[in-house]
């Protein structure tokens, strides 16, 4: 059996301070093979959020095996985030853009493939993702490149994100939705063996608006105008938005929510 630890959305430096602390001795605890994490949203930048090189470093020596993105991929200056095989961005996004939209990860002898899909609803003028998907697992499928497939499909749409999920049950272990970072309580196993949840939900401060200090947003609602990248963390403590995977022969045997608390108590750390 493989498991697959998932983590959601990541916001700003409070959060990969979190994941600095407890995620070596979660990976520990829960025997995870393979750790896979969305942190398009893992630095503040001049462009808005985005990933800086200096931050992902930080990540992947927490034990992160592979990042995905979404639409905030390309935000900071330094596009040479894209040269790390280890990220990815959204694979039915415009091609010359930097970077590739899945990857694959080798382990004790298992091959995780990671794919990455970015929805209309988050992104207009992005290409259908299913298509992208198909012709991605065609590929490995002739080359006999993986032993597993998960997907994070980033997108604003529940519909959109179920429609997808079981288009592909039973061709891929996993389907993970992220974008909103708000979790959903729709963790299952769609028939023959994907998993599947709508929005694994966020990884940063939870006394805020998606990690973001609400202030600005606020403002400019009442201003009728658009507030901009956001420029200010929230404060409090860091919820943990995660789940945990179990596949077999390239199916899903369960998939779980991981709670913050209960993870970090098990580990033996504190808040």
């Amino acid at each position: 059996m493989t498991r697959i630890l998932f983590i959601g959305d990541i916001v700003g430096t409070p959060a990969l301070v979190y994941l600095e602390s407890h995620l070596p001795a979660l990976i520990r605890q829960h025997n995870a093979d393979f750790v896979v994490a969305n942190a398009e949203n893992l630095d503040l930048t001049s462009g808005g959020c985005g990933m800086t090189p200096a931050s992902l470093s930080r990540l992947f020596a927490t034990g992160d095996d592979l990042v995905t993105g979404g639409n905030h991929s390309w935000d900071a200056p330094d596009h040479s985030v894209h040269d790390d095989a280890r990220v990815l961005r959204p694979l039915n996004h415009k091609q010359q853009m930097p970077g590739r939209g899945a990857g694959v990860v080798a382990k004790n002898g298992k091959r995780l493939g990671v794919i990455n899909l970015v929805s209309r609803t988050a992104m207009p003028l992005v290409h259908e993702p299913l298509p992208a998907l198909d012709t991605q697992l065609a590929e490995w499928a002739e080359t006999n490149a993986v032993d597993m497939v998960m997907v994070d499909f980033h997108g604003e749409s529940v519909m959109e994100k179920m429609t997808l999920g079981f288009a592909v049950a039973g061709r891929v272990a996993a389907v993970v939705g992220t974008h909103t970072h708000v979790a959903t309580c729709d963790a299952r196993i769609l028939p023959p063996g994907t998993a599947y949840i709508t929005d694994v939900g966020m990884t940063g401060p939870a006394d805020g608006l998606q990690g973001y200090d609400p202030v600005q947003f606020v403002d400019a609602m009442n201003r009728s105008d658009n507030p901009g990248p956001p420029k200010r963390m929230a404060r409090g403590d860091i919820e943990f938005g995660a789940v945990l995977i179990t596949v077999e022969n390239g199916c899903a045997l369960a998939i779980e929510r991981c709670c913050a608390a209960e993870l970090v108590a098990q580990a033996g750390g504190g808040e």
